[in-house]
């Protein structure tokens, strides 16, 4: 396609020769399969060409280009390329989850970051390639706070019909950026949705081909974005106490506010939860086995902030205070944030039932 894509995409042609004279950021808007990958990777073709050093941000967790699947990224153009997948990262931002909706602040600080990140290089030009989540008003509202935080001199919206009137048409009466609006062309497709699934599988696998398992003390890390980690642990003397009580195993407990947070090897009948609950006086209760975790996706970030990698959970041992993970990081003496995630993925990219959504 490097040498004839005037020919498939004729009619974006006008605009990307138009567009690659923009200096600053450019952002493309647009639903699921509107071709908002391949008009960033035309761009920054032409730009490529032009001799220009230009950055590409992928905030796509759930279909990326250049991170593993549920982070964004970015990185700096210095070669032709074919597909934006050849293209390494230089920094990560980890959502561990493949769609913001359900995490909208992590979402926009962590497009923030890798954004910033990337301008630290002073890129002569930026484009930012964004995911399909258009539809309502919690996905407009949160593409409407990505671009005035991002702040891109130029925003592309590539729609079939009016999906993205909304959206447009609010960013469309500010004056601190210029709107455009495109046709998707024919010759972009709509994927069914096994498609979308396979490549996050592929892409998982790739990531983690070659990955090995760590083990690192917990005293060295702390556990973020979740509710493991977030109180205090109740102490020996107060989990042996518990456990005489209720005559069942505690592996891990913390209280956060008013509530409790246990991980315990086996299911507790209704009375053993009320009477946990009474002696703790928590309000709310949540009861996980060790293999909630198991495979869990995590992001590790270093002690100056910066996510460097990506893991899978093999182990929580509470009684050693060790957890033990598997990722292609070369090392994981810098880790001192472990991002805990949503999905829980095997290394070859499987994806395991439901998301854990408490934990």
């Amino acid at each position: 396609m490097q040498g004839n894509w005037q020919a498939v995409y004729p009619e974006w042609q006008p605009a990307i020769e138009e567009f690659a004279q923009v200096s600053g950021t450019v952002m493309v808007l647009g639903g699921v399969d509107t071709g908002k990958s391949t008009f960033c990777a035309l761009l920054l073709r032409v730009w490529q060409a032009m001799g220009t050093l230009a950055g590409y941000i992928d905030l796509d967790p759930g279909q990326s280009n250049v991170g593993p699947p549920t982070t964004f990224s970015w990185t700096l153009v210095r070669e032709p390329f074919e597909r934006l997948n050849e293209l390494s990262p230089g920094g990560l931002a980890f959502l561990g989850d493949t769609t913001p909706a359900r995490h909208l602040s992590l979402a926009l600080a962590g497009a923030r970051r890798v954004l910033d990140e990337l301008l630290a290089l002073q890129p002569e030009r930026v484009v930012i390639d964004t995911c399909g989540y258009v539809g309502g008003w919690i996905a407009r509202h949160y593409k409407l706070m990505l671009v005035d935080l991002l702040r891109p001199r130029l925003i592309v919206g590539l729609q079939r019909e009016r999906e993205l009137m909304p959206i447009l048409d609010a960013l469309s009466r500010r004056a601190d950026w210029r709107v455009e609006t495109l046709a998707v062309p024919e010759s972009i497709a709509r994927k069914p949705p096994v498609f979308r699934s396979q490549y996050r599988r592929v892409a998982f696998a790739r990531y983690f081909e070659g990955a090995r398992s760590y083990t690192l003390p917990m005293n060295q890390i702390s556990f973020v974005g979740r509710q493991l980690g977030a109180g205090e642990a109740l102490s020996e003397e107060v989990k042996r106490h518990l456990e005489s009580q209720i005559r069942a195993e505690l592996l891990h407990a913390e209280r956060y506010g008013d509530a409790l947070h246990v991980i315990l090897r086996q299911p507790l009948t209704e009375h053993q939860i009320g009477l946990l609950q009474s002696l703790t006086r928590a309000n709310r209760l949540t009861l996980l086995p060790p293999s909630a975790y198991q495979y869990l996706l995590v992001g590790l970030t270093d002690y100056t902030g910066r996510t460097f990698g990506v893991g899978l959970i093999e182990s929580l041992d509470f009684e050693q205070g060790t957890l033990t993970l598997l990722s292609p990081v070369h090392s994981v003496q810098p880790v001192r944030w472990v991002q805990l995630g949503y999905l829980r993925v095997l290394p070859d990219g499987t994806e395991l039932g439901e998301p854990l959504r408490e934990g």
